[in-house]
């Protein structure tokens, strides 16, 4: 049941996107980062598709099923009480109707934004009239159900490099108008690109853009003032945490524990900074 806090949540997730500022987005991949992340100060938060593959031992890629997906957003949903975005990747179905059907029942948990992505497992992009009509099914669904939920529809023209630079933009640009006039609220361009590729971007996209955090440009105070809207901080968070277990990992297997024995994190600190 889609509660009017809930609908409150969307509308605060709405506003967010046509500020005239930019926010920074955590993708979280389990209620307990999502936890940390409201409880040190961000207003909202999103998921992480390659996160909770990782949480389930899996690769990034729609290679966990529908259900882990839904259970992992209910969990979340209900340990934290700001905005929750879900990566939605393809949607999950090959038919609108399938999207719209999944999209549904991530509401029902607590989601109040999606991304939806045109990337395909063979590094093409979904023919643009086929992109188009699951944004079209997500905005009935808005009327549906009656909530303002946030799209944001993803271009993978540079996450899955399918061109040159000049047509790579240009692709972008086209996708990302297109997007925005079938009725996504913000438009997603991930990939590592700089200063002029962003500022041409902003230009060209009528909608607010949401770009990734990556190592080519990543100044926060030029890429608000460039137009940049939403900046999402991707897998860089799950990756630097697991990229610190397995070197504990490493670590405890060859007997060098003393880094984790003396960790400031105790115990009683733990359980009372989980404690709502």
């Amino acid at each position: 049941m889609i509660t009017e806090r809930q609908k409150e949540k969307a509308r605060i997730f709405s506003t967010m996107h046509k500020e005239d500022k930019m926010f920074v987005l955590p993708n979280a991949w389990d209620a307990g980062s999502a936890y940390i992340f409201e409880k040190q100060g961000f207003q909202a938060v999103a998921t992480s598709s390659a996160g909770m593959a990782y949480d389930l031992g899996y690769p990034d890629g729609e290679n966990i099923c529908f259900d882990d997906l839904l259970y992992a957003v209910r969990k979340i949903a209900k340990r934290i009480d700001i905005p929750l975005s879900v990566d939605f990747e393809r949607g999950y179905g090959k038919t609108v109707c399938e999207v719209k059907e999944n999209a549904k029942k991530l509401l029902m948990a607590g989601a109040v934004g999606f991304n939806i992505e045109d990337g395909l497992p063979d590094g093409t992009l979904n023919p643009l009239d086929q992109q188009l009509d699951k944004i079209k099914g997500l905005c009935q669904l808005k009327q549906e159900l009656d909530i303002d939920f946030v799209i944001n529809a993803r271009t993978c023209a540079y996450w899955l490099n399918v061109a040159g630079e000049e047509e790579k933009l240009q692709m972008a640009i086209e996708r990302g108008n297109a997007f925005a006039e079938a009725g996504a609220d913000c438009v997603f361009v991930p990939g590592a690109m700089d200063k002029t590729t962003v500022e041409k971007l902003t230009a060209g996209i009528k909608a607010p853009i949401n770009i990734i955090l990556n190592g080519v440009f990543h100044d926060y105070a030029q890429l608000e003032e460039l137009g940049v809207r939403r900046l999402s901080l991707g897998s860089g968070p799950v990756r630097y945490i697991y990229g610190q277990t397995i070197s504990l990992a490493n670590h405890l297997y060859n007997g060098e524990i003393d880094e984790m024995l003396n960790s400031p994190f105790v115990y009683a600190e733990a359980n009372a900074y989980f404690k709502k």
